[in-house]
């Protein structure tokens, strides 16, 4: 069942929430955000996942209905790594198969993590890289990089000086499938098949080793040496001055969402303020090469 992509601002209907969906059966509830919520249940006679979207944000409405082309896409033309199976959708609700496994963290910037946990997920994420989804929606670019650096320069999170080499930077380089938020919580590892993501919501089109400087930049919290894998594997595979483009790109948006949010001590906000200033000096570096 397709999703619109945008719909108008509206009280969830009865088929956008789980508890109205026939023979569906509640079970835990597995993670609630300002914009969504999901829980786990049986349906059909299967082990299954429903996901309902409750805010009303255009942007997060459009976000779930790219989420559901892709577990569309990926029924029609299967990628290399495991994927939930699509069992319903509407609007503001999917349900999909259940799969094994648990994240290896729900922190956004969770603590050192087994270096197996860490391999494992550079790994998915260069499996993501290296397919090459068919012509439709998830081959174009998940977002429109030159125009977050004019609106984060203008808005003073990013050096005016570096305006012009980083749009060049996130333009000239290739494009890679990718996942676009691969934090350890949209992860699934069960210790003995291949660590996989999920969460499909900003899957598409980026330079590449975009993911591998947004997962560096969350775990290097917590353990540098994370990062620095993510930026070698980068680099062997010709992406470095991408991945530190990407890097003052993530790094300016983090700052941005812990503007005065979850951080009252501001050791998170001055370990930010660190990265950003390195993230620019590394940059430039490259950028004169």
């Amino acid at each position: 069942m397709q999703v619109t992509p945008s719909v108008p601002d509206r009280p969830l209907a009865g088929d956008d929430v789980f508890e109205h969906l026939p023979g569906f059966q509640l079970g835990e509830r597995l993670r609630a955000t300002d914009k969504a919520v999901t829980v786990a249940g049986r349906w059909r006679g299967e082990e299954v996942v429903a996901k309902q979207l409750t805010s009303t944000d255009r942007h997060w409405v459009k976000r779930f209905a790219h989420e559901v082309t892709a577990y569309q896409v990926f029924a029609a033309s299967p990628p290399p790594w495991r994927t939930p199976r699509l069992h319903y959708a509407a609007q503001r609700l999917l349900v999909i198969q259940r799969l094994p496994g648990a994240p290896p963290h729900t922190d956004r910037y969770p603590p050192r993590l087994p270096e197996a946990t860490v391999t494992g997920m550079i790994d998915a994420l260069a499996a993501f890289a290296a397919w090459q989804p068919p012509a439709g929606p998830l081959r174009k670019p998940a977002t429109d990089l030159p125009a977050r650096i004019r609106r984060y320069t203008a808005a003073g999170d990013l050096p005016v000086d570096d305006q012009h080499t980083l749009v060049a930077a996130v333009t000239a380089a290739p494009a890679q499938f990718g996942h676009g938020d691969p934090l350890p919580s949209n992860a699934l590892s069960t210790g003995n098949d291949p660590l996989i993501f999920i969460d499909f919501e900003f899957v598409g089109f980026y330079p590449g080793g975009a993911d591998l400087a947004l997962l560096g930049l969350w775990l290097g919290r917590h353990d540098p040496a994370a990062e620095q894998r993510c930026a070698q594997t980068a680099a062997a595979a010709g992406h470095l001055h991408s991945y530190r483009a990407m890097r003052v790109l993530w790094v300016a948006r983090e700052q941005r969402l812990y503007h005065g949010l979850f951080d009252t001590a501001g050791d998170h906000r001055q370990w930010l303020g660190v990265q950003a200033t390195a993230a620019i000096a590394a940059f430039r570096e490259t950028a004169r090469a």
